[in-house]
């Protein structure tokens, strides 16, 4: 019946000779859905000692008959003749009832001990090893054991499997609230919010009671799927059965408000909380911070340490760092910050890295952020793009790109978010060079499948790119392309193609693709109304514009904001309707902004109206004593009217206030190198051959009859010395340098100058005149829109 063999157990540490039964394998349980092993199928099997663990793969052996002792050491017991303590009869004793004389508690180190078992869940497993130890738990009777059922339902969650996870919870549940506060734990970190409320309904109807482990998950879920309402149902719970006060409860509700954008509800459960540890207070600082209330953050943050004395940890560092870096002019602030996470060792964690990187960059304090960057001993995909973002956000594309080169040079493959900081880099420096570049390296990504998808807002960042590099074909092109495919349902393609035709003076073809649109049954935004409405105004196009300004309200149920006032009050003023401007600013149903002022003060400018250019400017200055460029736009004013001395006096004001006017700078690349001009530049090194080649230009279109636009001269000097300053302008000498470097050779070359001011009466009707005389196109973006003048006339039609 039985027999002796030589083998290693697994419980024992030297090798001896231990009874073996004939082996009759048991079935392996059929485990899902709710299909354990019956009692019935269990029943007068008994355990047998597995000999060796690898060998049999993890399987459990039974006999019929029985099973060894084990003594408290967890070892068989064996008679002093080193054989097992067996009856006269040659059999294992047996009590009264025919039974084994085994205790109801589990034999300690056996394969169903519950110390075992535990580590064994501990351990790390796959799906068929977990399953073998969800075997072990069954056949042991342990399967409903609170903890080790939570460990089993924990383990096939993390492993992906949950409807098993769910499966074996429906079996085991129970009336207490363990193991529903497991099952919702494992519901809410993956992410399955919806099932995670649904199992907190079933919790109430199954009468089971919630406590503070219940709540945190539930209210992540509820700020997950931004259920507001869920959420204020179950504070009521809470303040009905006084988990309201507990620290983790009331800052996970304090979370959920948060995140719902209820930050009021917020704050009123942070005041009511009888203690505050450094988790709730970092909870309602970073409700602050993500409300975008920066200041009420940085508040918070203050008491925290002024009035319980806590210690900032990492978390609360970034948030605080996110606050800063949303003032903007907080530099003082983000040093000190700098400064604590540095003696703390945050810098140490990249995340925390990343953070103090981007306040210091939204702060303009670039050369900092970028020491930061370089001595960053581990850098992620937002590290990069926060160096990125800031140089392209405070003005200095031509830095952005070239770290983006460095980026590519480390072997850093740029995701999305990346080429679109580069995208807008390329459209700010207005380098078509630079932008077929970038075009290539986004197909390359997409051709390799290397993460980067061509999302809408990816395709509407190319698009807006060529249009702001003045090459509006490859844009329209792209934007065709996109429809063709299907990928034309997101608004922001449509924007780009109907801004993109407002910059380069074509109005019509704005309008004629804006009623397309909405033909298509795509709803406009604010967007939309605003590039459209610029477009009727650099087009000339005021009925039309004044029509789609009144459908607005009357057909898109969409109400005017500023900023569409501001495009209207730019319509009018341009086409001499300077009153009707003043009404429409008269019946704001809010207050106009610097955008409205300014609007009205560059038509006054443009049609000589000094009066209602003083009433605009003493609004506008009111609004931005520090704007150097109304102090200048209302000094012209005067100059054109020969105002001399009050003139005089806005510029001495200017100087008082520590205020400059920004210089003309032009901008012409030639052959992959960019060339930049100030107004009678001398640093260039080939100013000489510049100039002589300006003024050979000069005496070509007055000999072809062109005559200066001196008006455009606003200083009291002499005839003389205005047509010489009007040839030393920016653009001129720009122009003059590519015609210089490009030669007859290249005469279908199209000569392409950005200039960061508006271009001046006389450099575009000199314009007009070259690209009659030498057979050029010449494309000049200046700080409204584009110009391109061939054959002697302007896209613009001498309206801009």
């Amino acid at each position: 019946m039985y027999s002796l063999r030589r083998a290693r157990g697994p419980f024992s540490s030297h090798r001896r000779d231990i009874p073996c039964f004939p082996r009759r394998p048991l079935p392996r349980p059929l485990l899902f859905p709710n299909s354990l092993p019956s009692a019935s199928l269990l029943s007068g099997l008994q355990p047998r000692v597995v000999e060796d663990e690898e060998e049999n793969d993890g399987e459990l052996t039974f006999s019929s008959a029985g099973r060894p002792t084990f003594s408290s050491a967890g070892k068989p017991t064996f008679s002093s003749a080193g054989e097992p303590p067996f009856s006269s009869a040659g059999k294992p004793p047996f009590s009264s009832a025919g039974k084994p004389p085994f205790s109801t508690a589990v034999v300690v180190g056996g394969p169903t001990d519950f110390v075992f078992l535990d580590g064994l869940l501990k351990a790390k497993h796959s799906l068929s090893s977990l399953r073998r130890a969800h075997a072990r738990l069954a056949v042991g009777g342990l399967l409903r054991h609170p903890h080790l059922g939570a460990q089993l339902i924990t383990g096939y969650a993390d492993l992906g499997d949950l409807r098993a996870a769910r499966s074996i919870f429906d079996e085991i549940h129970g009336s207490g609230s363990f193991l529903w506060n497991n099952m919702a734990r494992v519901l809410a970190r993956g992410g399955h919010f919806p099932a995670t409320l649904e199992l907190y309904s079933s919790m109430r109807q199954a009468g089971v009671p919630a406590n503070n482990y219940t709540y945190p998950f539930i209210l992540k879920a509820c700020a997950s799927t931004a259920a507001v309402t869920t959420g204020r149902s179950i504070h009521g719970e809470m303040e009905k059965t006084g988990f309201a006060t507990d620290a983790y409860a009331a800052a996970a509700l304090l979370d959920m408000y948060a995140k719902c954008g209820e930050i009021a509800d917020g704050r009123n459960v942070f005041e009511a909380m009888l203690i505050r540890d450094l988790v709730s207070w970092t909870a309602m600082i970073t409700a602050c911070e993500q409300s975008e209330e920066p200041e009420a953050a940085l508040l918070l943050f203050r008491r925290m340490q002024e009035d319980d004395g806590l210690a900032v940890d990492r978390v609360a560092a970034i948030s605080v760092a996110s606050a800063i870096a949303q003032l903007g002019d907080a530099a003082p602030a983000a040093r000190t910050l700098h400064g604590h996470a540095l003696r703390r060792g945050f810098l140490e964690d990249v995340s925390m890295g990343n953070a103090v990187l981007g306040m210091h960059a939204k702060c303009g304090d670039l050369e900092l952020a970028r020491r930061l960057f370089d001595g960053m001993a581990e850098r992620d995909d937002i590290s990069w793009n926060s160096m990125l973002s800031g140089y392209a956000q405070n003005g200095r594309a031509g830095e952005a790109m070239a770290l983006f080169d460095e980026m590519l040079a480390a072997g850093e493959e740029p995701n999305p978010v990346s080429l679109l900081v580069a995208a807008s880099a390329c459209a700010q420096l207005g380098s078509l060079r630079l932008t077929r570049r970038l075009h290539r390296v986004v197909l390359l990504l997409l051709g390799d499948g290397g993460g980067v998808e061509a999302s809408a807002e990816l395709q509407s960042a190319i698009m807006d790119m060529y249009a702001k590099c003045g090459d509006l074909e490859s844009a329209a092109g792209i934007f065709h392309r996109c429809l063709a495919a299907g990928r034309g349902g997101h608004v922001n393609c449509w924007n780009v193609m109907i801004s993109g035709y407002g910059l380069h003076g074509h109005g019509e073809e704005a309008l004629r693709l804006f009623r397309r649109m909405t033909g298509e049954g795509l709803s406009p935004d604010h967007i939309t109304l605003t590039s459209l409405l610029s477009a009727c105004s650099h087009a000339g196009l005021v009925e039309e514009g004044k029509q789609i300004f009144q459908e607005m309200s009357e057909k898109l149920a969409m109400a005017p904001m500023v900023k569409h006032y501001a495009c209207v009050v730019d319509m009018l003023g341009r086409a001499g309707r300077l009153e009707e401007a003043r009404d429409l600013i008269a019946g704001m149903p809010a207050p106009p902004n610097d955008a409205v002022w300014g609007a009205l003060l560059g038509a006054c400018r443009i049609h000589g109206n000094r009066e209602l250019a003083e009433f605009a400017a003493g609004n506008l200055l009111h609004l931005e004593p520090d704007h150097s460029g109304y102090y200048v736009l209302m000094s012209n004013v005067y100059a054109a009217s020969t105002l001399w001395p009050e003139a005089g006096k806005l510029r001495d004001l200017m100087r008082c206030r520590g205020l400059k006017k920004p210089a003309a700078f032009s901008v012409i690349e030639i052959g992959g190198e960019v060339h930049g001009f100030y107004t009678a530049d001398q640093g260039h090194p080939e100013r000489a051959a510049i100039y002589r080649k300006a003024a050979a230009l000069a005496a070509e279109m007055s000999a072809a009859g062109h005559q200066p636009d001196t008006s455009c001269v606003l200083h009291d000097v002499e005839e003389e010395d205005k047509e010489t300053l009007l040839a030393l302008h920016s653009e001129k000498l720009a122009v003059a340098y590519g015609l210089m470097r490009l030669g007859a050779a290249a005469a279908v070359a199209v000569i392409r100058v950005t200039v960061n001011l508006r271009i001046c009466r006389d450099c575009h009707s000199t314009f007009k005149a070259l690209s009659m005389a030498k057979g050029r196109t010449i494309v000049v973006r200046d700080a409204n829109r584009f110009h391109h003048f061939a054959g002697g006339a302007c896209s613009c039609k001498d309206y801009w």
